[in-house]
């Protein structure tokens, strides 16, 4: 019986490339700053109050954004981050600025009510209760990951599987798959 080495060199095309050729498994970079966006935008249309916390929440499967106005805390879809576009996460976030800033104005404002629309108009945002993305498209960039333990490839699959077998002939039952998004980029964590 012949053990596999703990640890070895990359072969030249990596699991991830057999999988999706021509796709380099580098984890993307954030092309801009959307926490900045959202500070910056509070700063700027609201003078008085605290500015809100950000959160990513990879738990958010459904809502994309959400603003909590007991704990001032913007909480955005880690989905929307990696498989939205720059506009669908800028009006999602600015959609969930313009509720902290209605929010600190007047509290007892409705949720989507004049007051929020007289703010969505400013910041040049249809007032809508919802925010129109077509995420039906992020499906077919939606993939899990895990890292072969034998080689250290970086296994990528459309469902999560009870056992995988890895390039290099480990098989592996894995116990947590990491949901990933494919972009032009690269890879991006959920």
């Amino acid at each position: 019986m012949t053990k596999l080495p703990k640890r070895r060199e990359r072969p030249a095309n990596s699991v991830a490339q057999l999988v999706l050729p021509g796709f380099d498994a580098q984890f993307a970079e954030r092309p801009f700053d959307l926490f900045a966006l959202i500070r910056e935008t509070f700063r700027l249309r609201s003078s008085e109050g605290e500015i809100p916390g950000i959160q990513v929440s990879r738990r958010m499967l459904r809502t994309l954004g959400s603003f909590t106005p007991s704990k001032n805390m913007i909480r955005l879809s880690s989905r929307l981050l990696a498989l939205g576009t720059p506009t669908e996460q800028k009006q999602v976030a600015l959609h969930e600025v313009a509720h902290a800033i209605v929010h600190q104005q007047a509290p007892k404002a409705r949720a989507h009510g004049r007051e929020f629309r007289v703010v969505c108009n400013d910041l040049g945002l249809d007032a809508g209760r919802f925010v129109e993305i077509d995420h039906a498209a992020w499906r077919t960039r939606l993939r899990f990951s895990v890292e072969c333990p034998s080689c250290g490839d970086l296994i990528l699959r459309r469902k999560r599987a009870a056992k995988v077998k890895c390039g290099c002939g480990a098989k592996l039952r894995p116990n947590g798959w990491t949901a990933v998004g494919l972009t032009d980029n690269g890879l991006k964590a959920l």
